[in-house]
């Protein structure tokens, strides 16, 4: 038994070195066929790489886009492109391919949207925005400004000057008050395509600054303004004017000089007695081709209608006033709308100041009324006045052009059933309104309820207005008010 192990083992290790000897052959010309196999594939994968190129070549050379027109595509380009993102949003088209990138930047409507400037930036940004504006050109140039607060970077304002003749739009930061040699460096250039200027708050060193060289300026924004600066802007040119934060006086004598506005804003703290003048001897301002106007003033206790007796504007469409506690004189603002008869369109936000009698008076003389809101006016918005908006048959009804009504508001002084039934009584749907031969009241065409959270309305609202659609009638829970 023993000879036959050792000669059993003695076979297998024979048998084992013939296999090495045959494997060592067989491994190499294994790796010899993989190092061949993989030249192969190498060059297989090169080959189908080189046919995917041709493919994508062939798909791009015959793509639709590629048979628009240069100006079909740029006008694409401008459509997709956001206000609020534009500066990644080109940049992004310019990076799809060359073709685009040679279209994009032959496209100066691309490159000229409003720009957000910071001139105290301490980073080397003036290259890229030398090329941006450069690449704008010749369309005209939108520029806001971020505050002022440290030192200028000049290389920035080189850019921004050497564009000013370009420059469409300046706005500096409503509230605060830009650097004098910025302002003087702006007011001494040249600028030929300026329609619109924000100056914020005008400092007490800008009496002698004058805009002289601004033949388009149309529309300006001021405040802080403590005297006239008879010279700051050809005062005539303006259709647009905002004035916040001045006195009484300043801001009349600003508007008789402004005869060809179409648009003012007044912000102010109140409009009290005019300092050293009398209503006898104060001129009235004559506005006579204004449309809009609006006035807000902030701080209670002060009288805000005296400012209607200074004040003619007979083509008026569109007033605006926001106040707080502000006095209100029914016989100042009567002897307004004699002036202005035309009133299209009335907003009203006042806390405390208007009473229902007082607003009852405002819609009697405003029978050219067309867009009424309401915002806040916690105090005048009760039954009384609501059942005035009414339509009875048979009876002559008040603004009976109304058709668009907002109503936004804190607190319900009113019943749910007679603010449903006003709306409903001005409401036709197209079967009636089809059989009537003459409309008795304009029919709404836009109604908006705002209510805060804890305003629950009743099934029986709803029910009352259920022939109005919702794209007429919209109510609003507000959890934000």
């Amino acid at each position: 038994m023993g000879s036959t192990a050792v000669s059993i083992r003695a076979t297998v290790l024979e048998q084992t070195e013939r296999t090495r000897q045959c494997s060592r052959a067989d491994i190499e010309e294994s790796e010899s066929k993989i190092i061949s196999l993989n030249l192969q594939i190498s060059s297989l994968i090169e080959l189908r790489d080189s046919q995917h190129a041709c493919v994508l070549a062939l798909r791009h050379i015959i793509a639709p886009i590629r048979t628009l027109p240069v100006e079909v595509l740029a006008e694409i380009f401008e459509l997709t492109i956001e206000d609020d993102t534009h500066i990644e949003d080109v940049h992004c088209i310019s990076q799809v391919c060359s073709d685009w990138r040679l279209v994009a930047h032959d496209t100066p409507q691309l490159w000229a949207r409003p720009l957000m400037i910071d001139l105290c930036n301490k980073m080397d940004v003036a290259g890229g925005l030398k090329t941006w504006l450069a690449r704008s050109a010749p369309m005209p140039v939108r520029m806001s400004f971020a505050r002022i607060d440290m030192p200028i970077n000049g290389a920035i304002l080189e850019e921004v000057l050497a564009v000013a003749p370009r420059s469409s739009s300046l706005q500096f930061p409503t509230v605060y008050s830009p650097p004098f040699s910025l302002v003087r460096q702006l007011a001494q250039a040249r600028l030929d395509s300026l329609e619109d200027l924000s100056l914020g708050s005008m400092d007490c060193d800008w009496l002698d600054l004058s805009f002289t060289a601004v033949p388009r300026l149309r529309k300006l924004d001021i405040s802080n303004c403590l005297t006239t600066h008879r010279t700051l802007v050809p005062w005539a040119q303006l259709t647009d004017l905002t004035v916040g934060h001045s006195t009484p006086e300043v801001i009349l004598e600003i508007l008789s000089q402004c005869p060809n506005l179409l648009t003012v804003s007044v912000f102010a703290p109140g409009w009290g007695r005019l300092a050293g003048l009398s209503e006898a001897n104060q001129d009235i301002v004559v506005l006579s081709h204004l449309r809009t106007l609006t006035l807000s003033f902030v701080v209670p206790s002060r009288p805000i209608t005296s400012f209607f007796d200074y004040l003619s504007a007979p083509v008026l469409r569109d007033l605006r006033l926001w106040f707080t506690r502000a006095p209100w004189s029914q016989a100042h603002f009567l002897a307004f709308q004699l002036w202005a008869q035309n009133i299209t369109r009335l907003e009203l936000s006042s806390r405390e100041s208007l009473t229902s009698d007082d607003l009852g008076a405002v819609i009697l003389h405003a029978s050219s009324l067309t867009h009424l809101q309401f915002s806040y006016c916690n105090r005048c918005l009760n039954d009384a006045f609501i059942r005035t908006l009414y339509y009875d048959e048979g009876v002559t009804p008040l603004v009976p052009h109304l058709h668009s009504l907002v109503v936004k508001t804190e607190t319900m002084r009113f019943s749910e059933d007679v603010l449903a039934g006003m709306i409903a009584s001005r409401w036709w749907t197209d079967t009636e309104l089809a059989s009537l031969e003459v409309l008795p009241v304009a029919r709404w065409s836009s109604v908006e309820l705002e209510f805060r959270l804890y305003h629950t309305l009743r099934d029986s609202f709803a029910d009352v207005l259920k022939n109005i659609p919702p794209d007429v009638l919209a109510i609003k829970i507000d959890y934000e008010l």
